[in-house]
Parts: C-alpha cells; structure tokens; sequence
C-alpha cells in the first residue's frame, strides 16, 4: 500500500474545484446545479458560489467573485485537469492550456498548477471543502430562482461558518485568514471581461442555436450571420456592430426563447397575423387587448406605432401610454402616440442663465430732436 506525503500550506494559496449539488428551480422541478469552490490550505478558509453549469464563464465568473470578495488574488491555485482550463494534458505536469483561461490567468497573475490525471488527493482539501459544503449550505434542498441573490446568500454561510476552530491550530478560522489574506496578490485596476464569442448562422425562421437551445431575432436576420457574445447567464446578439437581441441563457434542452419585440416590425406588414403568432401571448396584455379588437387599418396604425416605440428603445412605456389614453377615453392610435409622446419628450424648460456679476446699469436717454426735423418741426426753423 503506498501511503501520502504530508505537504507543506504557504499562505496565500489555493485550491479550485466544482461540486454538483441538487436544487429546485421556480417552477418546483428538481435540478442540478454546480458549486465553485476555492479554499486555502493554510487558515482552512473556504468561498462558494453557485451556477447552473460548470462551463468556462462559471468557472471564470466564479473565480472573479471569490477574489473581488476577498479584495486579492491567490499567488497560486491548484486544479484538476477540467476541460474549461486545460485543453490538452502532455507528459509530467505539461499542460496545453484554452485561451479564455490562459487571458484571466494573465491578467489576474496567479500561477496554475494541475493535479495528475486521477489524482484528486492531490487537492485534498478542497475535496473536503465541496463534501462539507453541500452538506451544510446546500441542505435542505434549496429554491433557487436568482442564484445571483443566492450567492448573495452564500457569503453569509461562508463568513459564518469561518467563525468554527481549525481543525488543527484550534484556533479560529477567520484568525488564521485575517493572517494569510495579507500574502494575496491586489487585485488589477479593472476586472476582466468574461464571455466568449462565437459566429452563428440565423436560420430561416430567424432562429439561432446555442448549446442545442434556440433565440428568437428578427426575421429580417435569417440567413445572416450575427456575432454571439455568450456570459454565464445572458447572450447578445450583434449584427454589423449593432446590438440587436439580448436574452437570458438557457440552460435547459431545446428551449426556445423569443422576444416579442423582435417581431413587431414584421407584423406591420402582416397585421393579420397577430394572435396566431407565438410571441403574442408575451405582449403586454393592454396591447394584446388593443389588438385583439381592432381590424384593417386601425390595427395596422397601432402596431406601427408599437414598432415607432420598441425602435425608440421604450418599450416598457407602451403600456404607459395606453393607460393614459384610456383615462382620456381614447384607443385610436393617433391619440396613444400623442400620450406617448408626453410620456418620453419630457417637456424642456431651459434655466434662467446666471451671471457671474451683476449687468451694468445704462443710463438711456436718446435725442429725439432729429425725428422732429423729419415732420417740419423745430429743426428746421
């Protein structure tokens, strides 16, 4: 039986692994998620965040957050041989590393060391970290519906449970981190930007795929190609430098995502179409109302004015704008646009203009003399 070496814990270094737990999402179904967790060896000091996956944007993402709250960066950090950092693993501890990895390494300036394949001891105590996490933070079985203000959540517990003796030094935790923390790295003047880009094709009915789920773009894209830049929890969508949908990313299996208002500038020239679209139902109601009842032209000038407000970036004011026609007991579209307009022109009252000193008084006193020579007055005489 071959037996361990015990390792010598410099400060300042740490260990970095992902821990699947399970949670249940809003609408009740059960789900697995994935918790980030760095620790460090010497004070047994251990942060944790959570996301949906564990690919390279959480990895990343998590990482920044850990370091942003702990106002440093670790002079070293250990992993195992995960795909999101290591692209190809060579003889001895020679590794191929993926560029988006390689940056943030760059940029944050720790050193990454990687475990032999299988060799997981080699990380012992952040093994330990993620078992003694879901066992506590993640019991009972958690609702996540934000895990941005889940996580929120997790610095508490984090923070918290620094408060029990080490293990070893029986002192406390966060005794041995106030003394370790000093070795970090600062942190550099702006934080990296995390995302990836990939080129997609936008598909006949104006569709594109990632990771096997579906975004909704404007018609007018299909056939195009539009840039993606993918975060762990959005996508923008950019078309000749111009931004032209931003969602949610989904995490599910062929989910598709639309955005109604993506599509009202093709409903325009097929008014008709409107309630068997399946965006319709994502509109907003008063609209959906609106339309519902309205035929031919009066439809047609009412989705022209709802595509004049979406193009104007105000969506979230069309319902606005319905209201107060309505409490003016008008729905036809010239009087919504003219609500509109006193909704988002915001009418402009320029200041009166200060002086840095008082104007000069003048002492006006005009000869008129001249003016009664004209009508043969006394000037000629």
């Amino acid at each position: 039986m071959e037996g361990y070496l015990p390792l010598s814990q410099p400060k300042g270094e740490g260990e970095v692994d992902f821990g699947a737990f399970v949670y249940y999402d809003s609408k009740g179904q059960e789900q697995q998620g994935y918790a980030l967790t760095v620790s460090f060896p010497y004070s047994n000091k251990g942060y944790t965040q959570a996301f949906p996956a564990q690919n390279q944007e959480c990895l990343l993402k998590g990482m920044q957050q850990i370091f942003e709250r702990i106002g440093g960066v670790p002079v070293r950090l250990r992993f195992d041989n995960m795909t999101t950092a290591v692209a190809q693993v060579l003889k001895g501890h020679e590794r191929i590393l993926t560029d988006g990895f390689t940056r943030f390494m760059l940029h944050y300036r720790f050193r990454a060391e990687f475990c032999n394949p299988a060799s997981g001891n080699e990380k012992g105590d952040v093994e330990n970290k993620v078992g003694y996490s879901r066992r506590n933070a993640f019991v009972p079985v958690p609702t996540i519906t934000s895990f941005e203000e889940f996580n929120e959540g997790l610095w508490a517990w984090c923070e918290k449970d620094a408060e029990r003796p080490h293990y070893r030094h029986k002192v406390p935790i966060q005794e041995l981190w106030d003394e370790e923390r000093k070795e970090l790295l600062a942190l550099p003047e702006y934080p990296f930007p995390i995302f990836r880009y990939a080129a997609l094709h936008v598909k006949k009915d104006g569709f594109v795929v990632v990771d096997m789920n579906r975004y909704g773009l404007a018609p007018a894209f299909a056939g195009e190609i539009v840039q993606a830049k993918i975060y762990c929890d959005q996508i923008e969508f950019y078309h000749d430098h111009r931004l032209v949908g931003r969602y949610r990313r989904s995490y599910g299996t062929n989910e598709e995502l639309c955005d109604w208002t993506q599509y009202v500038a093709a409903l325009c020239r097929k008014p008709g179409a409107a309630e068997h679209t399946r965006f319709f139902s994502q509109m907003p109601q008063q609209w959906q109302a609106l339309l519902a009842q309205s035929r031919g032209k009066e439809r047609r000038s009412a989705l022209q004015l709802l595509r004049d407000i979406v193009e104007d970036g105000n969506a979230s004011l069309c319902e606005d704008a319905l209201t107060l026609a309505g409490e003016n007991g008008r729905t036809d579209a010239d009087s919504i646009r003219q609500c509109y307009y006193m909704i988002a022109r915001k009418e402009f009252r320029p200041q009166p203009l200060e002086l840095a000193s008082a104007p000069p008084l003048l002492n006006y006193d005009p000869n008129l003399s001249a003016y009664d020579g004209l009508m043969g007055g006394d000037a000629n005489a």
